[in-house]
């Protein structure tokens, strides 16, 4: 009998421990934010946005209190030259994509005048497309035996 207030003292302590400690996990995340009167402007009033960013940079600020932004740093010699390779990359490509607009024009264009031969041709592409499928179905006929059960024998 006399361990029993001992038991129920250690339990409420414990309780009282934990409830503070809930309390505390949210607390750290809540911020102030000022009172708004009916006098203050839009101007005046200004969430610290920083304090939810994750980042631990400094932002300079002018005296309106707009973030000043500074020249951003100059490339070094092998950014220049990766940012040079890129820029010709991607000029490689676009005239790639000149290139392969331009032929399907043209094709165009000598298919619309020429009609009895781009069916001849058009004719013999068809029958290689199908050769060459034909050719793909008898590899994975072939192949086939990787997909089948393994008969087990039991000895």
């Amino acid at each position: 009998m006399g361990d029993r207030p001992r038991q129920t003292e250690a339990s409420a302590s414990r309780a009282r421990a934990t409830a503070a400690a809930r309390a505390n996990l949210f607390r750290s995340q809540l911020t102030r934010r000022p009172t708004v009167s009916s006098t203050a402007s839009v101007e005046t009033l200004r969430l610290d946005v920083d304090v939810l960013s994750d980042t631990s940079e400094i932002v300079v600020r002018n005296q309106k209190g707009e973030v000043e932004l500074a020249d951003p740093p100059a490339l070094s010699v092998e950014q220049q030259q990766q940012q040079q390779q890129q820029t010709e990359h991607h000029l490689e490509t676009e005239r790639e994509k000149q290139r392969v607009a331009d032929a399907v024009k043209h094709h165009a264009a000598s298919q619309s005048s020429v009609t009895g031969q781009s069916e001849t041709v058009c004719l013999e592409l068809l029958e290689a497309v199908r050769a060459e499928l034909r050719a793909k179905v008898n590899a994975l006929a072939e192949d086939n035996w990787m997909f089948e059960p393994e008969d087990e024998t039991r000895g």
